[in-house]
């Protein structure tokens, strides 16, 4: 691609002045390649103009009417917000019907329809008692000569931008700077592939003139969205790859697993293994021999990926158990400081078995308890080290950093975790094991991350009771109270998830309630719940505040813990029994699952309550109730997972990828596999054939 169309400001086009340019910048659209690269987020299809009374259909269409009683404009006061508005009113008809049209707010175009002008109106129509209508519809002047493109895009707008705007200056850039637009894939790739010109795929993303257009640029566009996607991870984990890391002697795992207090399933002894293979080159303690002599080996860049309760701490275990009888050191750094303590207290008795010494490093430590604590690491008297953002402090030293694991890797960002894989001195790097307790459908880890291997745990430790759901409306909200009470005089604990931390405007401009924790926590004390010791968390308040209250939960101080979603993870709460979520609609299926994940994890039965002022609305069939119904029935994260990514597509899981902020514009992952393998085999075949 030309450096020119990167560099040109799109006040180079006729129409944006350095005032709509400002306009443009809220939608991250300042040059010329980022208007061209500024896609749809959907496609009209008009298909013909059609007759007032001969349309019987619900959907939107394509009208030529002219404006037979001029408009009018009165002001009224809004039933849903208070304030006053203004309302347009004219009427405009064909050969077969009348249709009074309405707009708010928009008294400018007293000017525009006046009697006599013929308009293309693009809305729905709405027919009752009172005659035909059309509200706030799309217009544009009616020519006899002319009919609008077919296939119309539809792009996101901000305050001050319009469709036809965008449109013209796309059109204006592809016209003006066609010679600077070139093709960044190479020919034998479009050719093998059999993929258009780029340049021809962005008139047709752009301008479709017909669906077959429109898919051919769509898939070659997105082909080379993944294509650059793979290239760059490919070579992001080759350079984390390079270099060398402690090879650690394969160990004997029966007497660790002996100590054991339960039967590991075969998805944990897999994962184990595959961690073991990894760092030790070898597949048993009997291949030790054949890497006599190898102190190295290339750094391993691993992800174990388990469901909610599948038991990915011991597979941890494992991991930092090898290295400690290799005597190397080994650290796992968590989110939270009470996951970071929960892994330690857990960890380190089992580990304190074979001898081998565990620390723990988080913030708000006392100062001697800190020094002396870094000392031990420093002098490699620490084996296992357990910490939070603590870990990546400059003044924390290993000796011989051979392992570092990464729990609930999503909550870390990029820059973090490889300030904790440079803890080593000289050019020796950990081996990297990530964990998640996100279930991720393969098709979107093939995306997420591709510069990793990985292992998944997709099998639950037996004996687990799986939590009982109920999707419920708000009407059944006392029944609901009523049923935590009495868990709490059984001696258990419950949680309440609210979408929001505090009241908001959003709560004030939303078709119903939604429920926010710390308003939610004081309405909770005026009801019968107010007799249980109740208090409220959110991601606001500060991490000390944080850890003390989900300390006390755990100490059993707390009967009913209102929260955002905040304990989304870092919770381990065997007495808790009860999740209730509130506003479930505000949530992802993945979300709700694992929030559902924070009861059920002692030997009492649980419940979680995902409660939802759209449930006693909603038809039978309505999409929110198959979601919830999906829930219901399933407790398995993996397919809830991909019916998630079927329902919702893949911004629930993908959003933006932390290493280089990196987004999808016009791929859809969730029904781009075959074009997704095809980018991934040419990245592979580009990157041998270039070399790392």
């Amino acid at each position: 691609m030309n450096d020119v169309i990167f560099k040109t400001p799109i006040t180079s086009l006729k129409g944006i002045s350095g005032a709509r340019a400002k306009l443009f910048a809220k939608l991250d659209v300042f040059s010329v390649y980022d208007l061209l690269q500024f896609f749809p987020r959907m496609y009209r299809d008009r298909g013909k103009i059609r007759e007032v009374m001969d349309f019987s259909g619900d959907e939107k269409a394509l009208f030529a009417l002219e404006v037979v009683k001029p408009l009018t404009s009165a002001r009224i006061k809004s039933k849903k917000t208070g304030k006053a508005m203004t309302v347009q009113h004219f009427s405009a008809a064909d050969n077969t019907g009348t249709v009074k049209i309405t707009f708010f707010n928009s008294e400018f175009l007293k000017n525009t329809f006046v009697t006599g002008r013929k308009f293309l109106f693009y809305g729905e129509l709405e027919r009752t008692a009172r005659g035909i209508s059309m509200t706030s519809p799309e217009y544009e002047p009616y020519y006899e000569d002319y009919m609008p493109a077919r296939i119309e895009a539809v792009y996101p707008l901000t305050s001050g931008i319009t469709r036809k705007l965008i449109s013209s200056c796309v059109k204006q850039a592809l016209e003006n700077y066609k010679d600077d637009i070139e093709d960044n894939l190479e020919p034998d790739i479009v050719k093998r592939n059999g993929f258009m010109p780029y340049y021809e795929a962005l008139w047709g993303a752009h301008f479709p003139k017909d669906e077959k257009t429109l898919e051919n640029a769509r898939k070659r566009l997105a082909f080379e969205e993944l294509y650059n996607f793979y290239l760059k991870m490919l070579f992001l984990g080759d350079k984390s790859r390079k270099g060398k890391a402690y090879r650690i002697d394969y160990p004997d795992m029966r007497k660790f697993v002996s100590f054991l207090p339960f039967k590991l399933t075969y998805a944990q002894k897999k994962a184990i293994q595959d961690i073991l293979v990894d760092i030790t080159l070898a597949h048993d303690p009997g291949e030790n021999a054949k890497n006599k002599g190898k102190r190295f080996a290339p750094p391993a860049r691993r992800l174990v990926q388990g469901d909610v309760g599948s038991g990915k701490t011991v597979v941890a275990c494992a991991a930092l158990y090898a290295c400690a009888k290799s005597g190397f050191q080994s650290v796992l750094m968590a989110p939270t400081g009470i996951l970071a303590r929960q892994h330690y207290e857990s960890i380190g008795k089992l580990l304190s078995n074979f001898g081998i010494r565990t620390v723990l490093l988080v913030g708000g430590m006392k100062t001697a308890q800190k020094r002396e604590t870094l000392q031990m690491i420093e002098s490699g008297e620490a084996q296992v080290v357990i910490g939070t953002h603590a870990l990546i402090e400059e003044n924390v030293k290993f000796k011989n950093l051979a392992l570092a694991i990464t729990d609930e890797q999503h909550r870390f960002g990029v820059m973090q975790r490889k300030a904790l894989e440079d803890k080593n001195e000289e050019d020796i790097k950990p081996h990297t094991v990530v964990m998640s307790a996100t279930p991720i459908p393969r098709t979107l880890a093939l995306i997420m991350y591709c510069d990793l291997d990985i292992s998944i745990i997709d099998t639950m430790p037996l004996g687990r009771k799986p939590v009982e759901t109920y999707a419920v409306g708000t009407d059944m909200r006392s029944r609901v109270y009523k049923f935590i009470s009495r868990q709490a005089k059984q001696g258990k604990q419950s949680y309440i998830v609210c979408p929001l931390a505090e009241e908001s405007e959003e709560m004030l401009t939303t078709g119903y309630e939604m429920k926010a924790a710390k308003e939610y926590c004081d309405a909770l004390k005026k009801t019968p719940l107010g007799e249980l010791e109740i208090t409220y968390i959110h991601g606001k308040m500060k991490q000390q505040e944080k850890d003390d209250i989900m300390e006390r939960f755990a100490d059993g101080k707390i009967d009913l813990l209102v929260s955002t979603t905040v304990i989304e993870v870092g919770v381990n709460n065997p007495n808790a029994t009860v999740m209730l979520v509130e506003n479930a609609e505000r949530f992802g299926l993945s979300q709700l699952h694992q929030l559902r994940g924070r009861v059920g994890r002692g030997s009492d039965k649980s419940y979680c309550i995902l409660m939802s002022p759209l449930l006693k609305k909603s038809k039978p069939d309505s999409t929110f109730s198959k979601r919830m119904d999906i829930l219901c029935k399933s407790t398995d994260g993996f397919k809830i997972a991909e019916k998630d990514l079927e329902i919702r597509g893949p911004g629930e899981f993908f959003g933006k990828r932390q290493s280089g902020e990196f987004k999808f514009r016009i791929a859809d992952v969730s029904s781009d596999m075959k074009l997704l393998m095809k980018a991934k085999e040419e990245a592979e075949r580009t990157v041998n054939k270039y070399g790392k």
